[in-house]
C-alpha cells in the first residue's frame, strides 16, 4: 500500500526515511505459515479486506502514475513496484519539481538528485521493520475504528471494494479506501475530517497489476554513479530509554513501532527538505502507529540559532508542533488531528 509512503516520503524524500520508505516488512500471515489465501470473493468481513490489503505489498506487481492532493496542492509520481519470490524491488519518481528518482531493493534505499550527480545512500537494517500502516492490522484496530464494508467501485480501470473507517474518538481522522478486489492493492485513499470532508487523498490516475509488470530495472551501481557524489545516511537503533525518555500518557491505540538515531552529516543543504529537523546533526526519531496511521516524533538538543517560536503548524490531514521541552526541542509530525499530536508532546519526559 503505497500512499503513505508517497504523502510522507515525497515531503522528505531525502533525510526521513524512517517514516518515508521504511515499510518494508509487510510479509503476509499466510505466506510466513505456507497457508493458502482465500479468493478476495471469499472475504466476508472488513478485518480479513484489511489484512489482505496488507498484503499486497509483498504479493503484488504494479506499475503506474499516483496523483496526491493536500491543502489545494497536488503532485504526482510514478511508481514500479516488483515482487520477485522473496525479493522487492521499488523505484519512485516524482513527476513534479526538481529531478529525482527513489530506488529500493528489500531494504535499500537509494534516492538521487541526477542535476547534482549525488546519491544518498540508505544502508541494509536501517529500516528497522517498520510495517506498512495496513499491515500492522489487528483485531485492536476495531476498538479505535469503526469499519465497515461501503461497497463497490471501479476505479483506474480497477474493480475495487470500498471501505470506510471511521473513528472511534477523536485522536484520528476517518479514512475510505478503495481495495482492488484480486490482489488488495490500494487504488484510492481519503483521510477524512469528523465532518465527512475530504482533507486529503492520494490515488492512481493509471495502474497496471499483475506478476508481468514493473521489471526491466535494477538498483544503480558503483559503475552507473562514476563520478557521483555518495552521502551515506547514519542511522542507528535505540530506545527511548537509552534517550533518557520515558512516555507517561500516550493517546490510546497507538504503540511505539521503531526509534533511531540518526545524523545529516555529509547532506547537501540545497538537497535536504522542510522535514523537521532536517538539519541537525543528531536527531532521535520515534515512530508510532495505530494500525491505519502513523506520527513521527523528533526530538533534538535546543539551539536558539535554529529553534524559532514554539508553534502548531497545519496542512490538509498533517500537524506539525514544535514546541521545546526542558533543554530539548521536539517536532511531531502526523496525519492525524492537533488533538493527537499535543498529547503526544505531552507525553515525553525526562525521568
Amino acid at each position: 500500500m503505497p500512499f503513505q509512503l508517497f504523502r510522507h516520503g515525497l515531503r522528505a524524500c531525502g533525510l526521513t526515511l524512517g517514516l518515508s520508505l521504511s515499510m518494508a516488512h509487510a510479509g503476509s500471515v499466510a505466506a510466513s505459515q505456507g497457508g493458502t489465501q482465500p479468493a478476495p470473493s471469499d472475504f466476508a468481513s472488513p478485518a480479513q479486506w484489511l489484512r489482505l490489503i496488507g498484503q499486497a505489498e509483498r504479493q503484488s506487481s504494479y506499475e503506474g502514475t499516483v496523483m496526491m492532493s493536500s491543502a489545494g496542492r497536488s503532485s504526482s509520481v510514478q511508481v514500479s513496484h516488483r515482487v520477485s519470490g522473496e525479493e522487492l524491488f521499488e523505484k519512485i519518481e516524482p513527476l513534479d519539481g526538481p529531478e529525482r528518482q527513489i530506488y529500493r531493493h528489500n531494504d535499500d534505499i537509494q534516492i538521487l538528485w541526477p542535476h547534482k550527480k549525488t546519491v544518498l545512500v540508505q544502508q541494509r537494517g536501517a529500516l528497522l521493520g517498520m510495517p506498512r500502516p495496513w499491515a500492522q492490522f489487528d483485531e485492536r484496530v476495531a476498538d479505535f475504528y469503526q469499519i465497515d464494508l461501503a461497497g463497490q467501485q471501479r476505479w483506474a480501470g480497477h474493480a475495487s471494494t470500498v471501505l470506510l473507517l471511521r473513528a472511534r474518538d477523536q485522536f484520528r481522522y476517518g479514512q475510505r479506501v478503495w481495495a482492488e478486489q484480486r490482489s488488495g492493492l490500494v487504488l484510492r485513499a481519503e483521510t477524512l475530517a469528523p465532518s465527512g470532508q475530504v482533507l486529503e487523498w492520494t490515488a492512481f490516475t493509471q495502474v497496471n497489476v499483475g506478476p508481468t509488470v514493473a521489471r526491466g530495472w535494477t538498483m544503480p551501481d558503483a559503475k552507473s554513479l562514476g563520478g557521483w557524489r555518495v552521502v551515506r545516511s547514519d542511522l542507528k537503533k535505540t530506545t527511548l530509554q537509552q534517550e533518557g525518555w520515558q512516555l507517561n500518557d500516550l493517546p490510546p491505540g497507538f504503540r511505539l513501532l521503531t526509534c533511531v538515531r540518526r545524523g545529516a552529516s555529509g547532506m547537501p543543504p540545497s538537497l535536504a527538505t522542510s522535514e523537521p529537523a532536517a538539519q541537525a546533526s543528531e536527531v532521535v526519531q520515534a515512530v508510532f502507529g495505530d494500525g491505519v496511521t502513523h506520527v513521527s516524533v523528533f526530538i533534538e538538543p535546543f539551539d536558539a540559532r535554529r529553534h524559532g517560536r514554539e508553534m502548531m503548524l497545519a496542512q490538509g490531514a498533517t500537524q506539525t508542533l514544535k514546541r521545546r521541552v526542558g533543554d530539548w526541542w521536539l517536532t511531531v509530525v502526523g496525519d492525524v488531528p492537533a488533538a493527537t499530536v499535543v498529547r503526544f508532546a505531552g507525553a515525553f519526559a525526562r525521568p
